[in-house]
């Protein structure tokens, strides 16, 4: 059973309840925090973009085609679809010789529009460039094209780069590759469950040099580093993960996924974090995932003013009235002792 995590009040009345989970991992694969159940399955969902970008780089595609490290971030992450990000795609398909109808990702509203409260003009259209995914398509694409491919079934469980990204992901999350749950994720590519232990587990290896042979982590932090040096390109402005790493004082990762997942990896003390709303709504995700890193003592004072509106969401009616607000309730309990905290 799921605890009580994230409150909804209306006024001073608690109107909703959402419940969660969430797991602090080093390293060595030790719990140093958890709340809920950590060994709780669920797909990691565009949080497991990073380690999707694994044979991309370990294969020499990106230094063929000459990927620079703001293509590295926006094929790691979940881009808003503003100029910038549609330009940059748009740069990675010339470099690979293929076309936006190539990508098989679909369409969707930008995410810039809800990030910044916009709403589109009636029968605006939009480009499947400015698809989140749409940079993870472009470097599964050219992975493709370097390795002679088909581009056709690209998004096939069983095409070979798919394969490449199971693999690429059980080694990181140090999970049995046919243990893993394969379903189809709203951009049609494979997605991947498995315990939210070895997601959080995965991201604090993927993070920590030590933790795995030197070529891989050598891959790893060029992947890690570029998402470090443009955060803008693995959400955008006003959105959660970029906000995170531009205003925390530690180096981090941060990629969200869908339905109430987050994962964070955490460069100078090698932990890995992963978080999931039991119900998968997201408005609680935000404020359950600040509160975590505020009892961490990961953000303080003017990092969490920075961040406030993520940390206690306010709502307003119809009418434009600020009727109640969202806060996560909980208590931190640490697992093991460590001399990282």
């Amino acid at each position: 059973m799921s605890p009580n995590a994230v409150n909804v009040y209306r006024g001073d009345v608690v109107e909703s309840i959402h419940s969660g989970h969430f797991v602090v991992v080093n390293s060595e694969g030790k719990i140093i925090y958890q709340f809920g159940n950590p060994q709780i399955t669920t797909y990691l969902r565009s949080s497991a973009k990073p380690f999707q970008t694994i044979p991309l780089i370990e294969s020499g595609a990106a230094h063929r085609f000459k990927l620079s490290t703001k293509e590295i971030a926006i094929i790691s992450g979940s881009h808003s679809g503003e100029p910038e990000h549609v330009e940059i795609i748009s740069g990675i398909l010339d470099k690979i010789g293929l076309k936006p109808e190539h990508l098989q990702c679909g369409t969707h509203l930008p995410h810039y529009y809800p990030a910044k409260n916009l709403t589109p003009n009636p029968g605006e259209s939009f480009s499947v460039l400015q698809h989140n995914c749409s940079g993870k398509h472009a470097g599964m694409l050219a992975l493709c094209v370097y390795k002679n491919l088909s581009i056709d079934d690209y998004l096939n469980p069983a095409h070979p780069i798919q394969k490449l990204i199971t693999e690429s992901i059980a080694y990181v999350c140090d999970y049995p590759e046919e243990d893993i749950g394969i379903g189809i994720d709203g951009c049609s590519a494979p997605v991947h469950a498995m315990p939210l232990y070895n997601m959080a587990y995965g991201f604090a290896r993927f993070i920590s040099p030590h933790s795995v042979p030197s070529a891989k982590a050598k891959v790893y932090s060029t992947i890690y580093r570029a998402m470090m040096d443009y955060p803008d390109m693995v959400a955008g402005n006003m959105r959660y993960d970029t906000e995170l790493m531009k205003h925390c004082n530690e180096k981090m990762i941060a990629k969200a996924g869908a339905e109430g997942l987050h994962c964070i990896g955490f460069a100078e003390r090698g932990w890995g974090m992963a978080v999931k709303i039991a119900d998968g709504t997201t408005r609680a995700l935000y404020p359950f995932s600040v509160e975590i890193l505020r009892q961490l003592g990961i953000i303080t004072g003017g990092e969490l003013e920075k961040l406030a509106s993520f940390h206690i969401k306010t709502y307003k009616n119809w009418a434009d009235k600020e009727v109640g607000y969202i806060k996560a309730d909980f208590k931190l309990e640490k697992t093991i002792e460590s001399n990282n905290i």
